[in-house]
C-alpha cells in the first residue's frame, strides 16, 4: 500500500472526524471549527481547503464507504438465482441490506450506520438522488428486479415505497449497529434476514 501524503492524511482525518461527530451529535449541530479540531488539522480552513464546503465534505463522508458496501452488494446480486428463488424479493433484498448489516459490526461501520440516518433526516439531501449522482449500479438493479416481481402494483406506487424502503432500511441497519455496541445483537445473517422479509412485505403489500 502506497503511503499517503501529508495532504491525504489531513483529508482522510477530516472525513473520519467528521463521520464520528456527525453520528454522535447529528449532522446539522456540528461546526466546520468542530471537525477541524477533532482531526487535528492545524489549518483552521482545512475543511474548505480540500472540499470546499461543508456540504461538499457530509457527500464525502457518504461516498467513501458507500463504494465498499456497492462492490459488496454487486458480489452478492451476481451470485443470485432469482428465477429460483421462492421468495425472490426477499432474496433480492437481503443481497440488498447484507453489506450495510455486515458493516455494523465493525466500530467504523457502526458509526456510518448512524450517519447514514442522520443523512437521510436532513432536508438538504436527498439519498436516492446522491446515490444516482455517483452512478452506482445495484440499488437500480435491485429496484428493476424488484418491480418485476411486483407487476400488480402501480408504477408511481413502487417509486414511492422504494424511496421510503431506502430511509427504513437505513433505520434498521442502524438499530442493529446499536444491539451489536450493547451485546444484545442476534447473528448477522438472522438480522439481515428478519430486515429483508419486512422490508418484502412493505414493498409488496396490496393497495387497500
Amino acid at each position: 500500500m502506497m503511503q499517503q501524503t501529508p495532504r491525504q492524511k489531513t483529508k482522510s482525518a477530516l472525513i473520519k472526524a467528521a463521520q464520528r461527530l456527525f453520528a454522535e451529535k447529528g449532522i446539522g449541530t456540528v461546526s466546520v471549527k468542530e471537525i477541524t479540531l477533532a482531526a487535528g488539522a492545524r489549518n483552521p480552513s482545512a475543511v474548505h481547503y480540500h472540499f470546499g464546503n461543508l456540504e461538499a465534505l457530509i457527500k464525502e463522508v457518504f461516498t467513501e464507504r458507500y463504494n465498499q458496501i456497492e462492490q459488496s452488494r454487486l458480489a452478492r446480486i451476481a451470485q443470485l438465482d432469482v428465477q429460483a428463488a421462492e421468495h425472490p424479493v426477499v432474496e433480492l433484498l437481503t443481497a440488498g441490506l447484507g453489506p450495510l448489516f455486515e458493516a455494523c459490526l465493525e466500530e467504523d461501520g457502526r458509526l456510518y450506520a448512524r450517519f447514514c440516518v442522520q443523512l437521510a433526516a436532513d432536508p438538504r439531501f436527498e439519498m436516492q438522488d446522491l446515490i444516482e449522482d455517483l452512478g452506482m449500479t445495484s440499488i437500480p438493479s435491485l429496484r428493476t428486479q424488484i418491480a418485476a416481481n411486483l407487476t400488480y402494483l402501480p408504477d408511481h406506487v413502487l417509486q414511492m415505497r422504494f424511496r421510503q424502503a431506502l430511509s427504513i432500511s437505513l433505520m434498521q441497519s442502524s438499530q442493529f449497529a446499536e444491539r451489536v455496541e450493547a451485546k444484545t445483537a442476534e447473528p448477522v445473517e438472522q438480522a439481515i434476514r428478519e430486515a429483508a422479509v419486512t422490508l418484502a412485505g412493505y414493498l409488496s403489500a396490496e393497495r387497500v
